[in-house]
């Protein structure tokens, strides 16, 4: 896990190092709403936000969950308290991790690459919560391919063919006669189980299908462009924000819809458009009962021009 915790006011941050770790809603997913619906109300016109003129000194947050969302997190605490004050901790472990600390009041906000389960919703009313939910960026899931792999694109079918097992040689997609390493996220990730169900089980019509036993399970994006861009033969997923790790040492892969005319190249005009096949929202989820002024601050800068800014930067598509 990585942890992070910006000082307030002094410039001073500390690391603590670590291996990489891997809107409302009551009661049940149906019920959510659209994040501009509940999000804090930013002067988007002023470019202000509920923090103006606020001094959050002696005041904590803690935000955990989706490693998709960890670099972006810990972006957006360095521009908030440099701007007002407070100390945040920036934690991954995954979209369940952060949807689990939420439920058991270990966080007060958490990030996540997949909107929250039902059967979580449910043990959210019964602890009391009032899961408070916000879209707060759009993302691309990326094809990647080591860098010996020539395959260009890939179809959403032969991507579900790969990773259940069916395919298993680069050459019954067009590449070469080597067999297929195939990577995917652990069963913490927000990432993985978006995949699962969008692509292995063809958005959930083949919900029987599942991750091959053969197919390497890791806990992060970084692990995933590690594996893929370190070795042959191997194709994995990345969020779009992690795309420039890779730039020069593995493949991007176009993908298309099955029976579509052409293949999409996965950027910011493609995923904002919802063009390219694999594109998501982001969330963030809080307890409505305990959000303090420092969260509620904390969430209104996200939404912020600035906030929105520093995710368009890092590879991600802005709400507004």
């Amino acid at each position: 896990m990585k942890k992070i915790i910006w000082a307030a006011l002094a410039a001073a941050v500390v690391f603590t190092a670590a291996s990489a770790i891997p809107g409302c809603v009551t009661g049940t997913i149906q019920e959510t709403k659209p994040a501009q619906e509940t999000k804090p109300g930013a002067d988007s016109a002023e470019g202000k936000t509920t923090a103006e003129g606020a001094d959050f000194n002696g005041k904590s947050l803690v935000i955990s969950g989706s490693t998709t969302l960890l670099e972006v997190s810990e972006a957006w605490a360095d521009a908030f308290m440099t701007g007002y004050g407070g100390e945040i901790t920036v934690n991954g472990g995954g979209s369940g991790v952060g949807i689990a600390d939420m439920i058991n009041g270990t966080n007060d906000i958490a990030n996540s690459s997949r909107k929250i389960k039902d059967e979580e919703a449910e043990q959210a009313e019964a602890a009391g919560i009032d899961v408070k939910e916000y879209t707060v960026l759009y993302d691309g899931i990326v094809i990647i391919t080591s860098k010996n792999i020539v395959v260009a694109e890939l179809t959403v079918s032969q991507l579900s063919d790969i990773y259940t097992g069916k395919i298993t040689n680069w050459k019954d997609v067009g590449g070469a006669d080597k067999d297929i390493v195939a990577v995917a996220r652990d069963s913490a990730s927000g990432t993985g189980e978006y995949f699962l169900e969008e692509i292995v089980q063809l958005g959930k019509t083949m919900e029987d299908n599942d991750y091959a036993d053969i197919v390497l399970r890791l806990q992060s994006n970084a692990d995933v462009a590690n594996q893929v861009s370190g070795n042959d033969n191997c194709i994995g997923f990345i969020g779009l924000g992690y795309v420039d790790s890779v730039t020069g040492k593995a493949n991007v892969a176009k993908v298309r819809e099955d029976g579509a005319g052409e293949a999409i190249e996965p950027n910011l005009t493609t995923v904002g458009d919802k063009s390219y096949p694999i594109a998501r929202d982001l969330f963030v989820y809080a307890d409505g009962n305990r959000m303090s002024d420092f969260t509620i601050a904390f969430v209104d800068f996200i939404f912020s021009e600035k906030g929105q800014a520093i995710g368009n930067e890092l590879g991600f598509v802005a709400v507004k």
